[in-house]
């Protein structure tokens, strides 16, 4: 349990600085301590859900969450969420370990493309079927008719797999749709919490989760993620993308090479 709260003290720190609920850390770190897949992404669930609200409400008293963006999107996250869950239990597990390392690697790639300088007025488009942002001095717009169907399959995936899905919607914000670093990673905070609450909602329609255990977990991951997010707000946009794509080219090399050997 020593090992474990440290452990998860840690990653509660790192993931809160970049916007990610952790479920890329935490399931992983659960199967390498014995778990079964159902019960660790199940634990996960519920941890993703305490680290992105800790993180939220950091970010929330900055002022870079962009509130509507958030609610928007979840809407259709969770709806896939909960389904990703609820059908969990009908895929083998290692065909869900294949599929987390595989998509690790295309949120890393992704993330290391956002390192590159995005101006966001540039590409704002106020055309039939953009949603045009105004947020903290930034414009932005969005492609609802492709954002909708992304943001379900991220919750699908999410809710399915035990994580929340913020290592694919911050690189999405980033390089598709021009949002500022800080405010896709604060904003990413408020969505990976209820993408995380109703995956877990899903999952516990057929998995059994130990509370005690995942309470006291809960909590020394609700710590670090004050911390973490105290450090984000500090942190230049530049640091921001170089952390967000180091941590996650880490996470998918070690889930690569562990579905492999």
């Amino acid at each position: 349990m020593a090992l474990e709260i440290v452990s998860l003290f840690l990653i509660s720190i790192i993931l809160s600085m970049v916007g990610i609920g952790g479920g890329v850390f935490y399931v992983p770190l659960f199967l390498f301590l014995g778990y079964g897949f159902q019960e660790a992404s199940t634990t996960s669930l519920f941890l993703i859900t305490l680290t992105g609200f800790s993180a939220f409400l950091r970010f929330r008293k900055a002022k870079i969450v962009d509130w509507q963006l958030a609610l928007v999107l979840e809407t259709f996250t969770d709806i896939g969420a909960f389904t990703g869950g609820a059908t969990s239990v009908h895929f083998h597990p290692h065909l869900l370990k294949i599929l987390l390392g595989f998509l690790l690697l295309i949120a890393a790639y992704f993330t290391m493309k956002t390192r590159e300088k995005v101006v966001c007025n540039t590409s704002l488009k106020t055309s039939f079927g953009y949603w045009t942002r105004h947020f903290n001095g930034y414009d932005y717009s969005l492609f609802m008719p492709l954002v909708i169907p992304l943001m379900f399959i991220i919750g699908y995936l999410s809710g399915l797999l035990g994580i929340a899905g913020g290592g694919f919607k911050i690189p999405i914000m980033i390089l598709w749709f021009g949002v500022p670093a800080k405010i896709a990673v604060a904003t990413s905070a408020l969505m990976v919490s209820l993408t995380g609450l109703m995956g877990l909602g899903g999952h516990l329609l057929h998995t059994y989760i130990n509370w005690k255990m995942a309470i006291l977990l809960g909590a020394v991951v609700f710590v670090g993620g004050q911390i973490g997010s105290r450090i984000s707000v500090k942190l230049s946009e530049k640091k921001v993308k170089l952390i967000l794509a180091l941590i996650l080219s880490m996470i998918a090399s070690y889930m690569i090479i562990r579905t492999v050997l």
